[in-house]
């Protein structure tokens, strides 16, 4: 299942644009220096990636007809699911990761920095990978599906941080903390932007976004927010396997 699905995405010409992608962005970032170009390049995935990943993944995972057809074979639901989720991974894995080095060595990265580009953006694929996956396996239906996770890419990426930043001013006069610090943990990739700024030590400002995470969260180490950022996609992988064994087909 997962060659046959690694199959299906590489055979979408659209997934060249993960090739070039990260191309594209550094242009906009040479000569700048290493931490704002890595951090820079980062930031413009985090903008790009996610409706790319969405638009490619979508259709192939939330395919009543083809699922029907496909679970004729002597494999599990679950299993067959994930399997499905993980060809269309290593799929939009395969252009993604020269796109990267291409990036990197147009910015001049070190290898360090390289291959901080690299595990962020395998981090950030995963992690919409996984949206993909939980809405097909929720769904099924690929208009609604491919609808609810862009209104979810606006507003995780778009208007999030004016809305957290709207929250922390009202609740400042409020014992409830928890609740902001909740409404931080909620957007894994924004986190790991901020653990990533900060451990390079690129010389920009973190926003009030960056100040809010750090006010409540502490500082993040890079390591511990990739690792957030990847653990939120698997998460979102399994459940999305679990909810379609268990649901009707």
């Amino acid at each position: 299942m997962t060659l046959l699905f690694l199959r299906e995405v590489g055979r979408n010409p659209w997934g060249l644009g993960l090739l070039l992608l990260p191309a594209l962005l550094a242009l906009g970032f040479q000569g700048r220096g290493e931490g704002v170009g890595l951090v820079g390049l980062y930031s413009g995935l985090l903008l790009l990636l996610p409706p790319l990943a969405l638009a490619l993944a979508v259709p192939l995972l939330a395919s009543r007809e083809e699922w029907a057809f496909l679970l004729g074979l002597p494999l599990p639901p679950g299993k067959a699911f994930a399997e499905g989720v993980l060809g269309v991974f290593l799929g939009l894995g395969l252009p993604l990761l020269p796109g990267l080095l291409l990036g990197a060595g147009l910015l001049g990265l070190s290898p360090g920095s390289t291959l901080w580009l690299l595990l962020s953006g395998v981090g950030l694929l995963a992690f919409w990978v996984g949206v993909a996956a939980f809405l097909s396996a929720l769904l099924l239906e690929e208009r609604r599906a491919l609808g609810l996770g862009f209104g979810l890419f606006g507003l995780g990426n778009v208007l999030y941080g004016p809305l957290v930043v709207a929250l922390a001013v009202r609740l400042q006069d409020h014992p409830l903390e928890g609740l902001l610090s909740l409404a931080l943990l909620l957007n894994p990739q924004e986190i790991h932007r901020v653990a990533l700024l900060s451990g390079v030590k690129a010389p920009v400002l973190t926003g009030p976004l960056g100040y809010l995470v750090a006010e409540r969260l502490g500082a993040v180490a890079p390591l511990w927010g990739l690792a957030y950022l990847l653990a939120f996609g698997l998460l979102l992988t399994l459940l999305a396997a679990l909810v379609f064994a268990r649901r009707d087909r």
